[in-house]
């Protein structure tokens, strides 16, 4: 399993927080300090399903310094921009299984706690 997130953001801390108190321990990988690859972010896309869309964080303080909140880029072009800047992206990120969960989704986040618990 993997966790990305942004460490100065208190959602991303939390969400670690929470599933490091239900028994999973997962290594941090900032976004910030070290975006993730095109291809990395290719899969994550694919495996969703939903197209870019769901990681694009557009109500972010970096969208409206850019001036990106209503830009409208391919997804290629998008993937390209979250590979430079990782405070684009809707924190936090977790790939578990081939599943991706954008956001501190906590119904998410307990049903990946009990399949662990059970698997």
């Amino acid at each position: 399993m993997e966790f990305f997130g942004y460490r100065r953001c208190s959602t991303c801390r939390n969400a670690h927080k929470y599933l490091k108190e239900h028994g999973i321990n997962v290594e941090f990988q900032d976004l910030v300090d070290k975006p993730p690859t095109a291809e990395q972010v290719r899969r994550w896309v694919e495996a969703l399903g939903q197209g870019v869309e769901p990681f694009l964080n557009r109500r972010g303080t970096r969208f409206r310094e850019l001036g990106l909140k209503d830009a409208q880029f391919t997804e290629q072009e998008w993937i390209d921009k979250l590979t430079t800047d990782g405070k684009l992206f809707k924190r936090p990120i977790v790939i578990a299984d081939g599943e991706v969960i954008v956001g501190f989704d906590k119904p998410a986040y307990d049903q990946l706690i009990a399949r662990r618990a059970t698997g």
